[in-house]
């Protein structure tokens, strides 16, 4: 029991270090889709902050209705993540890691995950960089992740993007999920 205490402890303080300990290098898309052993569309259906009893750490399940696996596989319709730090019902006690990202219940994203590790933990690629959402405007279902996807698909010349050298914040669902496809199906 104390070792276990102990190590929440060292494992506590190590994520409460200065924010730049959290930070993450731009990575491209194909790194991101090249890294990630599960992606799928889907929605998220809800979230659960709990005080684990094993780690004695605040953790977030979140759990998604998966419409379409893009790259790997999610056993059955809904599929649950779990990411360390969170706020725990009724204000008893929160648990902040910058970087990991949150997602809206009801809001539709794409999600790039990482393997599961030993403790069970599975959190988007590169923190907030794995996590896109899917966003409805006058050009229909478009993409985000708040980046530029001119900059993020540098490395992937047979990717084609609208207009001349303007920054592309969006794209369309489609055309995103067939980018990834295309790369999962052409990737070492």
């Amino acid at each position: 029991m104390l070792k276990q205490f102990l190590a929440a402890c060292v494992l506590g303080l190590a994520l409460a270090s200065p924010a730049s300990a959290t930070s993450v290098l731009p990575l491209q898309l194909d790194e991101i889709i090249d890294t990630a052993t599960t992606v799928f569309e889907g929605a998220c259906i809800s979230n659960r902050t709990e005080r684990e009893q094993a780690t004695n750490l605040v953790v977030t399940y979140t759990a998604f209705a998966v419409k379409d696996v893009l790259k790997g596989s999610v056993q059955g319709a809904t599929h649950v993540i779990k990411q360390i730090g969170g706020e725990m019902p009724a204000g008893e006690m929160s648990f902040h890691v910058q970087g990991v990202p949150s997602f809206a219940v009801g809001q539709d994203y794409v999600v790039f995950l990482a393997g599961v590790s030993s403790a069970g933990f599975s959190s988007p690629i590169g923190l907030g960089q794995g996590k896109f959402s899917v966003l409805q405007d006058a050009a229909g279902q478009q993409v985000t992740n708040g980046r530029d996807f001119r900059e993020m698909t540098v490395r992937m010349p047979a990717v084609v993007l609208p207009g001349t050298a303007a920054p592309v914040p969006r794209l369309g669902l489609d055309n995103f999920k067939q980018i990834v496809r295309t790369r999962v199906g052409g990737a070492k």
